[in-house]
């Protein structure tokens, strides 16, 4: 199992990623979203400038939002700077679209963005069709330092749904999940598999990678201890976004907060219509506004996040590892050096 950390794009907080990697991490993936964090390539080249081991990677990047050209030539750009340790994680969006009011972008333009920017990033030219009209494009001076293409860039699919987890299989370099249980994981491999085996590819080729919501218990602790609700808060209020706007959430809840989820959709629906979008989503994956800590209970905390002591939590990872997880990266929040810290000694140091 290759353990990793996945951050806020904050622009100063590249003192962390350098934490992460002294700490054993493998990979720091960041979080893009423009409305609500730094922008993602520049938090990535200050990290890829202070560190030298750890693999640097975009959790996820959202098409529409960049041209396919522009996230290719990104990437390519943070590719110069750490040769061969950068990762583009991608999909058609949540907050970074949800924020200004849009909904996902349709698996169509994904999957044709997809295809773009794999082919500009193996040096070839791409046929690129924006407003109406479609032209030939490709990197004119790969080797001039501006970007590399020399060293290969994984271009992993963050997919849930039937038709993204068979393109994932069948084209993408790996499969992103988050808080997935091992029989879901098991399923999602499956189904990766397949579409892999389909395409002549080998499923191990297309590894899982998975973002978890993660708290560790100190001796003492429960999941209702100040320490750890102020830590998965965001987690919990994240898991109620999910639900009220895509209408599921990659998480299992327990009719005990069926009660608690009615009641946030009912709150939601009461906010105003025309600010609902950016008032849903402030403190997106920081923190839990005032208005929603009625809603943070013990039930949902513990189906929103792995909270666990060290012991449990390294039955629960490699449970994951069994059914095919291939990496397990934490999410931090609000104290993100003692979480890195925690998770080290906990797992990192004893697995």
């Amino acid at each position: 199992m290759e353990f990793a950390v996945a951050f806020p794009s904050r622009v100063n907080d590249h003192g962390l990623v350098k934490l992460a990697e002294d700490l054993g991490y493998a990979q720091a993936w960041f979080y893009d979203s423009q409305m609500v964090y730094s922008d993602v390539y520049a938090t990535m080249a200050l990290a890829a400038d202070r560190t030298s081991k750890i693999k640097l990677g975009t959790g996820v990047a959202v098409v529409t939002t960049r041209m396919a050209p522009v996230i290719a030539h990104s990437i390519a750009t943070i590719n110069e700077l750490a040769p061969g340790r950068v990762e583009l994680g991608i999909s058609v969006g949540n907050t970074a679209r949800l924020t200004m009011g849009l909904p996902p972008a349709k698996f169509s333009r994904m999957r044709d963005d997809i295809r773009v920017i794999r082919r500009l990033l193996r040096g070839e030219a791409a046929e690129f069709t924006t407003e109406g009209v479609t032209n030939k494009i490709r990197f004119l001076h790969p080797n001039m330092g501006f970007v590399n293409l020399e060293a290969p860039i994984p271009v992993t699919l963050s997919a849930f749904q039937p038709k993204g987890v068979e393109f994932c299989g069948s084209e993408c370099d790996g499969h992103m999940v988050w808080g997935l249980i091992p029989n879901l994981v098991q399923m999602f491999r499956a189904a990766v598999g397949e579409a892999a085996t389909k395409a002549g590819r080998k499923p191990q080729d297309v590894p899982m990678k998975g973002i978890y919501p993660t708290a560790v218990l100190r001796p003492g602790e429960t999941a209702v201890s100040p320490r750890i609700m102020n830590s998965v808060e965001s987690f919990i209020t994240n898991a109620l976004h999910f639900l009220t706007e895509w209408g599921n959430a990659p998480i299992a809840i327990p009719p005990e907060a069926q009660e608690t989820v009615a009641a946030y959709a009912e709150y939601v629906r009461g906010l105003p219509g025309e600010d609902r979008h950016l008032i849903l989503h402030t403190g997106h994956l920081l923190f839990a506004r005032d208005d929603e800590k009625r809603f943070l209970t013990r039930e949902l905390a513990e189906a929103a996040a792995v909270i666990a002591e060290p012991d449990d939590l390294v039955t629960r990872i490699r449970a994951l590892e069994s059914a095919g997880l291939s990496q397990y990266a934490i999410q931090v929040t609000d104290d993100p050096e003692a979480q890195l810290r925690d998770f080290a000694a906990a797992v990192i140091d004893r697995y």
